[in-house]
């Protein structure tokens, strides 16, 4: 049986600390690494030698450190496939950038278009990349992959693709990480004075779309009615995150509203596992991963009803309007009132996620686009 030989853009998952879509490259290469030699081989170019923790090279699996770092994926990248005319069957970027010519057929991956939608939260070197790049790769791809159906309506809106050229792949989650399996230390509890299913939990990077302001506002809401918990709000600070921070500090509330910061993986499942009920209250997401993270930890979810949130949560969280504390401050209560309901229905619910299938799905439009 013939070889597929496909490239893959590999800088996303060659990052220390991956968060978003550098977890997402990583996941699906390591799957990937497993099937290399039967009947596929896989050459990763990179911009720096690949990290110790990326698959192991092999005959069939091969990086490609090339130069110069400056304009890589404008120059570097296609004067190295230009090199390798003819060689390879299928190239993939993870994430959004394909090199302006890949002389093969070509698959880009499409997380999300928020800097559509909030223009004013994005550098402005990031903005003019994911405006022009973007709209030129999924122009030049052969096949486009969506983590959502909600990312492939905004693709069809906003740039006109035709619905046929995207695929929708959801993403996983770590279910080695997040499970009710897992051991895990109270000492990040401890160490906030945190008791078990006694707060709320916020887990993300602080920036304007996370929508922190409302949750901060519905807390409120909830204190002044007799709640006794606390609000966790985990996760590093972003950019334009001045507001929240001041709407933090000013809070009524400011004592029992905990700050993280950057959390290691452990910790945050320990965080999410003895939470009083996990809220996603922002403005737009591409996929939301954390929902099934605390799902598969067995926290109920409330999550706002925008962009792909409804469809990942499913009728397994209830959903709420990202405006409107008021009645995030009701979903929040339903949640409690009912938790062994909702903490049964997200365990069931992430059975139907995970990274090995998202990776199954993907090298499928791969193996089909090449031929």
């Amino acid at each position: 049986m013939p070889k597929t030989r496909i490239a893959v853009d590999g800088n996303e998952a060659n990052v220390a600390g991956r968060v978003g879509t550098g977890e997402y490259s990583y996941r699906l290469l390591r799957s990937w690494s497993s099937l290399a030699g039967r009947n596929l081989t896989f050459d990763l170019y990179l911009r720096d030698a690949p990290l110790p923790d990326l698959p192991v090279p092999s005959e069939f699996w091969r990086y490609h450190l090339i130069k110069p770092r400056q304009a890589w994926t404008r120059f570097s990248l296609p004067l190295n496939l230009a090199l390798n005319r003819g060689q390879y069957d299928a190239f993939w970027n993870p994430a959004h950038y394909l090199p302006p010519v890949t002389f093969c057929p070509s698959v880009v991956t499409i997380h999300d278009l928020a800097y559509e939608f909030f223009p004013d939260l994005f550098l402005s070197g990031d903005l003019y990349k994911l405006k022009h790049w973007t709209k030129q790769s999924v122009k030049q791809a052969t096949k486009i992959i969506a983590v959502s159906h909600s990312t492939k309506a905004d693709l069809v809106k906003l740039y006109g693709v035709a619905e046929d050229k995207i695929i929708v792949v959801h993403n996983g989650y770590d279910a080695e990480s997040f499970n009710l399996k897992k051991p895990v230390s109270l000492k990040i509890l401890e160490s906030y004075q945190l008791v078990p299913q006694n707060y709320l939990l916020f887990l993300g990077t602080v920036q304007p779309r996370k929508n922190v302001t409302k949750l901060i506002q519905a807390f409120r809401l909830l204190k002044s009615s007799g709640y006794q918990g606390k609000l966790v709000i985990a996760g590093k600070i972003g950019w334009l995150a001045e507001e929240t921070l001041s709407v933090i500090k000013n809070s009524e509330d400011a004592s029992d509203i905990v700050m993280t910061g950057y959390i290691s993986p452990e910790n945050q499942t320990a965080l999410y596992r003895h939470a009083d009920v996990f809220v996603l209250p922002s403005l737009y997401e591409g996929f939301g991963v954390p929902v099934l993270e605390a799902m598969a930890c067995g926290v109920p979810v409330a999550a706002a009803s925008n962009s792909s949130l409804p469809e990942v949560v499913g009728d397994a969280g209830l959903l709420f309007n990202a405006s409107d504390p008021a009645e995030l401050s009701e979903v929040i209560l339903k949640l409690k009132k009912d938790r062994p309901k909702w903490v049964k229905k997200g365990l069931s619910h992430v059975r139907n996620f995970s990274w090995d299938k998202c990776a199954k799905e993907t090298l499928a439009v791969l193996q089909t686009t090449a031929k």
